[in-house]
């Protein structure tokens, strides 16, 4: 994930996040709220081992630079933080009456809402990220960034799964019961 180097008298910089984001689509099919949902979830995105989403919000950094040690220190040189960011969405197959239009694009924007905010943890995740490149420095004994790459390692990980942790809360509240997307849902088949 990170690249070790002990290269001597190279300037460290600032990390950033380079952000790309993609978003790819399935058709949900059905006349009524009940089939498309019904049709959802059993076409939808993979959400663990057996279980199918609505909607999905997948994200992946990685990280790129050198650890460097200069005058006993190890710091990043040319650190970056690349976060893609991948939304699956439904889309209304074409049998759907302008009723059922209707509700689904009332679904669609609380969807939306919803996949936005898992892509703002994942942005404030990566951020996360660059301060800690950005900023890091440790001493060593002797010339080898081993044990440095090993901490900076262990603080990326805490984050990861910090993050993660902050995703698995949120989805817990919004999908319980009377949560929003529980809402989203009802609204959709009634």
């Amino acid at each position: 994930m990170f690249v070790v180097s002990t290269l001597a008298g190279v300037a460290t910089v600032q990390a950033r996040v380079d952000l790309s984001e993609s978003t790819q689509y399935y058709t949900a099919k059905g006349q009524t709220g009940k089939e498309v949902a019904r049709h959802m979830a059993r076409r939808g995105p993979r959400s663990g081992f057996l279980a199918r989403a609505i909607a999905q919000t997948w994200y992946s950094p990685k990280i790129d630079g050198d650890l460097v040690l200069r005058d006993g220190v190890c710091r990043a040189r040319d650190p970056a933080v690349k976060l893609h960011i991948r939304y699956t969405y439904p889309r209304l197959g074409p049998e759907a009456g302008p009723r059922l239009q209707k509700r689904w694009s009332a679904f669609m924007k609380g969807v939306v809402k919803h996949e936005s905010q898992h892509a703002a943890l994942a942005r404030q995740m990566a951020t996360r990220m660059d301060e800690l490149l950005t900023g890091f420095a440790m001493r060593v004994e002797g010339r080898s960034c081993r044990a440095a790459q090993r901490e900076l390692s262990r603080r990326l990980d805490a984050i990861w799964k910090a993050y993660d942790l902050r995703q698995n809360t949120f989805d817990r509240a919004e999908h319980r019961r009377g949560g929003e997307v529980d809402k989203l849902l009802r609204a959709l088949v009634r």
